[in-house]
């Protein structure tokens, strides 16, 4: 009787550590393919929220821009009716003579406004695209990894979301140049 009783004792620890070994395998596999999906989601968020900061950062240069430029158009066309009430339309001499004791300036504060804007909009861009960077890199650690990016990959049917297009890096024409030559030229601001 005790074999029996031994035999069967056995037989509900073997059961219960198989199902156990099951239990543990699906909150395993559950848990896995969750935070597959949640990364898969961030990178897209990321890639569109790249979108989201470029369309500010234009909007504002933009905006900014045409500010400079009707400010100058106003400044011109004052200038312009000052002249002419004062000497007439064709006065152009005694015209350069007021320009030259007015000295009419664009204050400068308007570039610099500008610049600001254009600096803090390349910061924006820059951190959201490093933010994209390091979830695909989070992401590829999940993916590389040994048995977890098998099973990912074989069984789960991952990458589901995340493209070839979404991994690029926005990057300039100098850049991709400096990239594939190695070398870094000297940075000339003012050449055009």
């Amino acid at each position: 009787m005790k074999t029996k009783a031994k035999t069967s004792a056995n037989s509900t620890l073997i059961l219960i550590g198989l199902l156990a070994i099951i239990g543990i395998s699906v909150l395993w596999f559950a848990g896995t393919y969750n935070g597959l999906v949640r990364q898969e989601n961030s990178i897209i968020a990321a890639n569109e929220d790249l979108q989201n900061v470029h369309t500010s950062i234009f909007n504002q240069i933009k905006s900014q821009g045409l500010s400079v430029e009707k400010y100058g158009t106003m400044v011109t066309q004052a200038i312009t009716t000052a002249i002419e009430g004062r000497y007439g339309k064709n006065g152009s001499q005694a015209a350069m003579q007021w320009i030259q004791e007015q000295n009419p300036t664009i204050d400068s504060k308007i570039f610099d406004k500008l610049q600001v804007v254009i600096e803090a909009g390349y910061n924006k861009f820059e951190s959201s695209q490093r933010t994209k960077i390091d979830k695909l890199r989070v992401y590829d650690n999940t993916m590389d990894s040994l048995f977890t990016g098998f099973v990912a990959r074989n069984i789960m049917g991952f990458p589901k979301k995340v493209t070839d297009d979404m991994r690029k890096t926005i990057t300039s024409a100098e850049t991709s140049e400096m990239m594939k030559t190695k070398e870094m030229k000297t940075i000339d601001p003012f050449a055009h």
